[in-house]
């Protein structure tokens, strides 16, 4: 809110994709416009590792990461998720 767009709405993207990727669900289970804006300015998603337990709480913390509401929170670049991803393996 009341912030300019950058590189890191795509890694918010980025952790949305995986979220639906590895659990089959979108992070917010909702059809009403208002309230999928609300969930994605100020809930939390279930972790993936909680809907699917194959899912490496490791990976689950990657995808949280990338969705972190504050920009700041997240990624700052794409090394980095790069080499917590290395670090997965």
């Amino acid at each position: 809110m009341n912030r300019l767009l950058d590189y890191r709405t795509d890694f918010y993207s980025l952790g949305v994709t995986f979220y639906k990727l590895l659990t089959g669900h979108l992070p917010f289970p909702t059809t009403d416009i208002l309230e999928l804006v609300h969930c994605h300015i100020a809930k939390q998603p279930i972790p993936p590792y909680e809907i699917n337990k194959t899912i490496p709480k490791p990976v689950s913390d990657i995808i949280l990461k990338l969705m972190a509401k504050n920009a700041e929170n997240r990624y700052q670049s794409a090394w980095g998720i790069k080499a917590d991803l290395e670090i997965c393996d």
